[in-house]
């Protein structure tokens, strides 16, 4: 009887089974995926050529708790271009979005009128906490302080928000995007410079 030797298409297609295989079990393998996707060009930020901005029926509904215990309502920051972004430690575009989003609060951190949110939706600022200091960031952690109005977080993760300096909400995406690249960095600094 003769043995059949693995022919060079056979082994490639095995890696990319492996490979496949790795990455629905592995969260960390996916992000590290979607975040080479992201570094190529793919998952930008669409940003609207005119921007129809959306008033909040209830904005004091918009309120987050930092670790404090501090309640931060959307209302009370008028004056200030608000970047809200919601995610989860075991989410893998959220996880793979976060190297961007801590470069755009790097160049920002220190503007009086920029706030940044990242909103933990399971509220848990030990892991949430735990997950920043391991990776290096040191992005604002906050949970959420009561129910968010649908049309603004409709529990798809990541979502990522922007409120002009009049408390209206100006951007809303949902899923991974590179919130530092050229196009949606200065379509923010023109929101702060308004």
């Amino acid at each position: 009887m003769e043995k059949k030797k693995l022919s060079v298409s056979n082994i490639i297609y095995l890696l990319l089974i492996a490979i496949l295989v790795i990455m629905l079990i592995n969260p960390t393998a996916k992000s590290l995926w979607i975040r080479g996707l992201i570094n190529i060009g793919f998952f930008k930020p669409e940003i609207p050529a005119q921007v129809l901005p959306k008033v909040l029926t209830n904005p004091s509904n918009i309120a987050f708790r930092d670790n404090t215990g501090k309640i931060l309502n959307i209302t009370d920051l008028k004056g200030k271009v608000i970047f809200v972004n919601f995610w989860a430690t075991w989410c893998p575009p959220c996880i793979a979005e976060m190297p961007n989003v801590n470069e755009l609060y790097q160049q920002y951190k220190n503007t009086p009128n920029a706030i940044f949110i990242l909103a933990d939706v399971d509220n848990n600022y030990t892991t949430a906490n735990a997950f920043m200091k391991s990776h290096q960031y040191d992005l604002p952690v906050y949970t959420l302080a009561g129910n968010m109005p649908e049309d603004i977080m409709d529990g798809t993760i990541p979502t990522t928000l922007v409120f002009n300096k009049k408390g209206e909400l100006v951007f809303r995406h949902t899923n991974t995007a590179n919130y530092n690249s050229t196009r949606f960095a200065d379509y923010f600094a023109r929101l702060i410079k308004q």
